[in-house]
C-alpha cells in the first residue's frame, strides 16, 4: 500500500495514530475495570436475589437430606433458572456447611441442563470439589470474590454470607463463566478498536489520495463499528429488561444517596411514580432510623440490611420491608453509590402472624387438641390436654390414642370412627375415655383428616371437650323426668312407654310377658297414725324389698300413692307368679318400724299376660288393675290372675281338676321317669343325667310337667310328687347299677315345698343310708327362687344331704335380681345357668355377659357350672369358649325314657 504524501503528512499521521493508540490503551484499561465492576455488581445482585426467591424456611436448624419434598426442590431450581436466563450470570445457588462439608441447598440450571433433565434436584447435593477458600466465608462472615474451577467449569464467583430467620448460616452465590468474561473483554477490545477506527476516519480528509481499496476497507470498518454499537445497545436493553421485570424492587443510587434508576417493582412497592423516585435523596428524606443506618453502612463500604415495618415517604404505603444496600466502587476503589434490593414481605409476615395466632389459639384453646400422623401416632397435644387427662406431652408423643381407651366404649364406635376418617370425612361422637389417674370421663370428639396438596391424608386433628359434668347433669335431669323422686323407681309416664314397647314387641314377635299391679294393703293406717313421713319411708323400704326379689331385667315402677307396677319381660305367667309369691313371703316376715311402733306389711297383686293377643297397653293396664282389686276383694295379701271373663272360679276349677288328676296318678302309679343328658364340655368325663317326670293320663297320653306342676305347687302336692320321684329313681338306680358305669351322676329335682318338709328329708336320708346306690352318683337340684324363699330350710336340707356325700345344684340361677347376694349363703356344688340367658347368648351381649359372670363367680366359689337350653351347636361352642363346665339342651339330647340311658351289661 503506498501513499503519495509529503514527510509532514506522514509525521502528522504518525503523531495522530500514536495519540489514538495511547488514548485507546488508557480508555481500554479503564473500561476493563468498569467491566469487572459491572460483572461483580451483577454477581452480587444475582446472589442477593437467591434468598428472596427461595422459600423463607428452606434454611433452618437440623436440616437434613430428604426433608425437603422433591417437588419443592425442582420448583426452586426453575425459579432460580428463570431469574438468570436473561443475565450474564450462568448459575445462582445457595450453600450450607455441615460436618466441615459444603452442600448445595438450591441452584439454577442452564437451558441445556433443563432440557436434558440434569442437575435439577440440588437440595443437599455435596459440593465435592469446592474451593477451600469458600469455607472461609462462614468464618469471616464477609463477602468474597473468587475465580474458581470445579466440575462445572471455570468461573468468577461471589459468595455472600447470609443468616436465616432462625439463625442458620448459609451462603448465597453467583457464577459467571471465565470464558464469558473473556468474551466480554474481547468485545470491549473490539469496541475500543471500533472507536479507534472512528478516530482514524478523521484522517480521511488528509487521505484523499487513498486508493479505492483503502476506501472500501474504511467503509467496511464503519459498518462493523455500527453493528457492534447496535449489539451494545441490545445488551443494555436486555439488562434493563431483567431489572425491570425482577420480582423484587431494585434501584441505583449515587454516592450522595440520590436515586438514579428504579425498576417497575420498586415503583409498586413504594407506591410513587418513577419521576418522583428518580432524584429522591434518601439521606435528606428518610425518617426511619434503622433504614438510614443500613444506607449509611453501604456508603461506608459495608453491606446494609434492614427488616421491619416501614411506611414509604413518597407513597405513604405501609408494608413489612426487607432491604439490602450493596455498595459500588469506581476503578479507584472509591464508593460511588450502590444498588439496593427492596422486598415487600407484608403478605408473608401476615401469613406468619396468622399462623402464630392460630398456634397460640390452639395452645390456649379451652378444648383438648390432639394431632396425630396418618397411623394415629400422637405428634402434638395442647395445654388443655394435660389439664384434662393428667398426661404431659412427653408421656404421649409417639403413643397411640389407644392409651386413653377405657374399655367402656363399644368396638363398633371405633370401627365407624376409622372408616369415616379414612374416607376423608369428619367424625363426630362421644367416647368414654380414661385419664392417667384411671378416672373415666366422657369426651365429645370432633376428628378431622388433614390432607396435602395431592389430597392425601397426612394427619388427623382431634378436638375434644370434657362433657362429664354436662352428661352427669343431663343424666340427672333425665332421671328426674323418668323416675319417682321418692323411691328412685320408674314413674308412671316412663313405665307406660316401656309397656307400649313390650305390647308392640309381643304383637310383632309373638313374645310372652307378664304385667303385675301391686297395692299395699291398709297403707292408709300408716299415714293416719304416724304421718306422711312414715308412709314415705315405708314406701321406700317396700320398693327396695320388691326390687331385691325380682330379676334385674324386670321393670319396677311406682305410678303413685301406695301402688307399684312390675313388667316381667320374657317371662311365663308361672315365673311371674312365683316371683310375686316370694315378695309376699318376705313381706309377711317383714315389720315396718317407726319410732316405737311396728306394722305388718301385706300386698294384693294382680297379674295379666301380655302376648300377641294383647290389643293395647291401656287395655293391659285395665286388666291388671281389675286383677289387683279382685285380689283385694278376695281377702288381700294374695295374687289374682286376670282371665278374659274374669271369673276366678274357672281358674280354680282348672287347678282343682289337675290336683285330682295328680292324686289319682300317685295312687295309680301313673307317673313315669324320663332323663336328659348333661354333657361335660371342658374335659373327657362321664355324662350326667337329670331325672324328669311325665304323667300318663287314662288314654296313655304323656302329659308334660308344665301342665300339672303349677297346680301341684298351688295345692301343696309338690312334695308328694318329689317323694315319688326320689323313691322310684333311687330304686331304679339300685336295680340297674351294672348299666350305670358310663354315667357320672343322676340329678333329682326338689320343689320349694320339699325344702321345709322334715318328713321328706328323713325319708331321703333313710333311703340313701339303707340303699345300694353310691351317694357320689346322687345329685339334687333346687331352683334359685325356691332356695331363696326358704333360705334357712334350704341351708339345713343341703348340709344334711351333703354330709352323706350327695351333691346339690342350684337350678335357674340368675333369674332373681339378688342371685349373687344369696349365693354365698347356699353351699351348693353346681350352678345351673338360667336358660333365658343361654338361649340368646349369640345375639344378645347382655345375656352373654350374664353367662360369663355367673360362670366366673361359680368358678371363684369352687362350683361347677351347667348351661340349660343349649339348642344349637353354635351355642355349645360358645359355652366351651366361655369355660362353662356342662351343657344341657336339645343340642345335646332330648328327654327320653330313663331306661334308654342304660348301658347294655356285657355277658361274663
Amino acid at each position: 500500500m503506498t501513499f503519495k504524501m509529503t514527510s509532514r503528512v506522514y509525521l502528522a499521521v504518525l503523531v495522530y495514530v500514536a495519540w489514538v493508540v495511547a488514548y485507546l490503551g488508557y480508555d481500554y484499561g479503564k473500561e476493563r475495570d468498569l467491566l469487572y465492576q459491572k460483572i461483580d455488581n451483577s454477581l452480587v445482585t444475582s446472589a442477593l436475589a437467591v434468598p428472596l426467591i427461595l422459600p423463607d424456611n428452606i434454611h433452618r436448624q437440623e436440616m437434613r437430606k430428604g426433608d425437603l419434598p422433591s417437588d419443592i426442590d425442582i420448583a426452586n431450581t426453575y425459579k432460580l433458572s428463570d431469574y438468570v436466563r436473561n443475565t450474564d450470570v450462568i448459575y445462582i445457588y445457595s450453600l450450607i456447611r455441615q460436618d466441615s462439608k459444603l452442600y448445595f441447598t438450591s441452584s439454577s440450571a442452564t437451558d441445556e441442563e433443563i432440557s436434558a433433565g440434569e442437575d435439577l434436584y440440588n437440595y443437599f447435593d455435596p459440593y465435592t470439589d469446592a474451593n477451600p477458600a469458600i469455607t472461609d466465608v462462614f468464618a469471616t462472615k464477609e463477602k468474597k470474590f473468587l475465580e474458581i474451577s470445579d466440575q462445572w467449569g471455570k468461573f468468577r464467583s461471589v459468595f455472600i454470607p447470609q443468616t436465616s430467620a432462625d439463625g442458620t448460616p448459609y451462603i448465597a452465590a453467583a457464577d459467571i463463566e471465565i470464558s464469558h468474561i473473556e468474551q466480554m473483554v474481547r468485545n470491549q477490545l473490539l469496541n475500543e478498536l471500533g472507536l479507534a477506527t472512528v478516530f482514524m476516519l478523521f484522517l480521511i480528509p488528509v487521505m484523499m489520495t487513498f486508493s479505492s481499496a483503502q476506501r472500501r476497507w474504511a467503509r467496511d470498518l464503519e459498518t462493523r463499528v455500527g453493528e457492534r454499537t447496535q449489539e451494545l445497545h441490545a445488551n443494555e436493553k436486555r439488562l434493563s429488561s431483567i431489572l425491570e421485570h425482577s420480582p423484587v424492587g431494585i434501584f441505583h443510587y449515587d454516592k450522595y444517596s440520590a436515586l438514579t434508576m428504579v425498576n417497575h417493582r420498586m415503583v409498586e412497592i413504594i407506591g410513587a411514580p418513577e419521576q418522583v423516585l428518580v432524584g429522591f435523596n434518601m439521606l435528606d428524606n428518610l425518617v426511619n432510623a434503622d433504614l438510614l443506618q443500613a444506607l449509611n453502612d453501604s456508603l461506608t463500604g459495608e453491606l446494609g440490611y434492614f427488616e421491619g415495618p416501614y411506611t414509604s415517604v413518597t407513597g405513604k404505603r405501609d408494608m413489612y420491608l426487607i432491604a439490602e444496600f450493596v455498595p459500588l466502587k469506581d476503578s479507584n476503589g472509591e464508593i460511588n453509590g450502590g444498588v439496593a434490593v427492596f422486598n415487600d414481605a407484608t403478605e408473608q409476615v401476615n401469613a406468619n402472624n396468622s399462623l402464630k395466632k392460630l398456634s397460640m389459639a390452639v395452645e390456649q384453646s379451652p378444648n383438648v387438641v390432639v394431632i396425630t400422623d396418618v397411623d394415629g401416632n400422637i405428634e402434638y397435644v395442647n395445654t388443655k390436654f394435660t389439664i384434662t387427662t393428667g398426661y404431659i406431652a412427653d408421656e404421649v408423643l409417639g403413643q397411640n390414642p389407644r392409651l386413653f381407651n377405657s374399655g367402656e366404649t363399644a368396638p363398633e364406635v371405633y370401627k365407624d370412627l376409622w372408616q369415616t376418617l379414612l374416607s376423608g370425612q369428619e367424625w363426630r361422637g362421644v367416647l368414654h375415655n380414661k385419664k392417667k389417674s384411671g378416672e373415666l370421663y366422657w369426651a365429645e370428639e370432633v376428628i378431622s383428616p388433614i390432607t396435602n396438596a395431592q389430597g392425601e391424608i397426612t394427619h388427623f386433628i382431634a378436638q375434644q371437650e370434657d362433657i362429664t359434668e354436662v352428661r352427669r347433669i343431663s343424666d340427672e335431669i333425665s332421671f328426674q323426668m323418668t323416675h319417682d323422686a321418692l323411691t328412685g323407681l320408674l314413674n308412671r309416664r316412663q313405665f307406660e312407654k316401656e309397656l307400649v314397647r313390650i305390647v308392640d314387641h309381643a304383637r310383632k314377635h309373638q313374645s310372652h310377658h307378664v304385667l303385675c299391679f301391686i297395692d299395699i294393703d291398709q297403707f292408709k293406717i300408716i299415714n293416719d297414725t304416724c304421718g306422711h313421713m312414715a308412709g314415705d319411708e315405708m314406701l321406700r323400704q317396700v320398693s327396695n324389698l320388691v326390687r331385691d326379689k325380682i330379676r334385674s331385667r324386670d321393670i319396677l315402677a311406682r305410678p303413685g300413692g301406695d301402688e307399684f307396677l312390675i313388667l316381667f319381660e320374657n317371662s311365663s305367667l308361672a315365673q311371674a307368679e312365683r316371683a310375686i309369691q316370694v315378695v309376699i313371703h318376705h313381706l309377711n316376715q317383714f315389720r315396718f318400724q317407726w319410732q316405737e311402733r311396728n306394722f305388718p306389711v301385706e300386698i294384693s297383686a294382680g297379674l295379666t299376660v301380655i302376648d300377641r293377643d294383647t290389643s293395647t297397653a291401656t287395655e293391659a293396664m285395665k286388666e291388671v288393675d281389675t286383677a289387683c282389686y279382685t285380689a283385694k276383694d278376695a281377702g288381700r295379701n294374695r295374687i289374682h290372675i286376670y282371665s278374659e271373663d274374669d271369673e276366678l272360679q274357672l281358674t280354680h276349677k282348672g287347678y282343682i281338676q289337675w290336683a285330682n288328676e295328680i292324686h289319682a296318678a300317685l295312687d295309680e302309679d301313673r307317673f313315669c321317669l324320663f332323663a336328659q343328658q348333661i354333657k361335660p364340655l371342658q374335659a373327657d368325663q362321664k355324662p350326667s343325667y337329670e331325672v324328669l317326670i311325665r304323667l300318663t293320663d287314662n288314654q296313655n297320653n304323656l302329659i308334660p310337667p308344665g301342665a300339672f306342676l303349677p297346680a301341684a305347687e298351688r295345692y301343696n302336692l309338690a312334695s308328694q310328687i318329689d317323694r315319688w320321684v326320689i323313691s322310684h329313681t333311687l330304686q331304679w338306680m339300685a336295680d340297674n347299677l351294672g348299666g350305670l358305669d358310663h354315667i357320672d351322676s343322676i340329678s333329682i329335682n326338689l320343689s320349694g315345698q320339699s325344702l321345709g318338709d322334715e318328713a321328706l328329708l328323713g325319708f331321703i336320708i333313710r333311703s340313701i343310708e339303707h340303699g345300694q346306690v353310691p351317694t357320689a352318683m346322687i345329685k339334687f337340684e333346687i331352683t334359685e327362687t325356691a332356695a331363696i324363699a326358704n333360705l334357712k330350710d334350704a341351708q339345713i336340707f343341703i348340709r344334711m344331704l351333703q354330709n352323706l356325700g350327695c351333691q346339690f345344684a342350684l337350678d335357674d340361677f340368675g333369674s332373681g335380681l339378688s342371685s349373687f347376694a344369696y349365693l354365698k349363703n347356699l353351699p351348693v356344688d353346681l350352678l345351673k345357668i338360667d336358660g333365658m340367658f343361654v338361649r340368646d347368648i349369640l345375639t344378645d351381649p347382655i345375656d352373654e355377659a350374664m353367662v360369663r359372670s355367673i360362670n366366673e363367680i361359680g368358678h371363684i366359689m369352687k362350683m361347677k357350672t351347667i348351661a340349660e337350653f343349649v339348642e344349637t351347636e353354635e351355642i355349645q361352642q360358645r359355652l366351651i369358649e366361655l369355660g362353662v363346665d356342662y351343657a344341657q339342651g336339645y343340642a345335646i339330647s332330648h328327654p327320653e325314657p330313663i331306661d334308654n340311658i342304660l348301658q347294655p351289661v356285657k355277658a361274663c
